[in-house]
């Protein structure tokens, strides 16, 4: 069976986020490394640093386009300059971007909203960005 097009759109994400410096996709399973992203929405708990994809329901445009959804947080040491520095970065990378990433004939990719997380006693904060992609459907 095919993997569904949201997961096919993480791990392109996942890549091109890894290809940017601005987290490491680890493939092989078991533990993950520092500043690692997960595709399985499952938020781990042994690392300080990590980036979460969550693929979100997509809606339907017209006939033959559909807006691509995905929730992207990230944990970071360092306070809510540095959640807020990496959120900056991540927009340099998607926001207002042409054929990123190239896959389900994206066309068009934008931020749509940003909630910034205060530090937790250990002092990592957090960012949670929902991007949309607009492409085709399959």
């Amino acid at each position: 069976m095919a993997d569904a097009p949201e997961i096919i759109l993480n791990r392109a994400l996942a890549q091109l986020l890894h290809t940017a410096g601005l987290a490491v996709y680890h493939q092989l399973p078991g533990v993950i490394p520092e500043r690692a992203i997960r595709l399985d929405g499952v938020m781990p708990t042994s690392v300080n640093e990590y980036t979460l994809l969550t693929p979100l329901r997509p809606v339907p445009e017209g006939r033959a386009d559909m807006v691509w959804r995905t929730q992207i947080y990230t944990r970071r040491k360092g306070g809510a300059a540095a959640a807020r520095s990496w959120g900056a970065d991540l927009r340099a990378v998607l926001d207002q971007k042409e054929y990123v990433p190239n896959v389900l004939g994206i066309g068009w990719a934008w931020e749509f909203s940003a909630t910034d997380f205060d530090p937790d006693s250990q002092g990592r904060a957090a960012v949670a960005s929902t991007y949309y992609f607009r492409g085709r459907r399959p």
